[in-house]
């Protein structure tokens, strides 16, 4: 089964890939360009970065990128378990 969310953030994708060690745990992972595949024993996490230029908000210019998650091979169960915990980890490191 694959469960997949999409959300905005607001950070490059430079240092979205900086923080991705502490959200993923325990999991091995390899990065490849803008996307990063994790590997479990419940089965795959890909993380699809783009970036989607700036966002202007007053005097401020926010970086804007989408990051697609789909847990492949979990539970519905296992999925919601991984995200609450990369969201965590994403969300105390500002990308969240």
């Amino acid at each position: 089964m694959t469960k997949a969310v999409v959300r905005e953030v607001q950070t490059t994708v430079s240092q979205y890939l900086r923080e991705i060690p502490g959200a993923l745990g325990h999991m091995d992972y390899e990065i490849r360009g803008n996307s990063v595949l994790g590997h479990s024993d419940q089965g795959t996490v890909v993380i699809n970065l783009t970036y989607e230029g700036e966002r202007h908000l007053g005097s401020l210019d926010l970086p804007l990128t989408q990051v697609e998650i789909m847990c492949i091979g979990y539970t519905d169960e296992q999925a919601d378990s991984f995200l609450k915990h990369y969201d965590a980890a994403m969300f105390r490191a500002g990308g969240g």
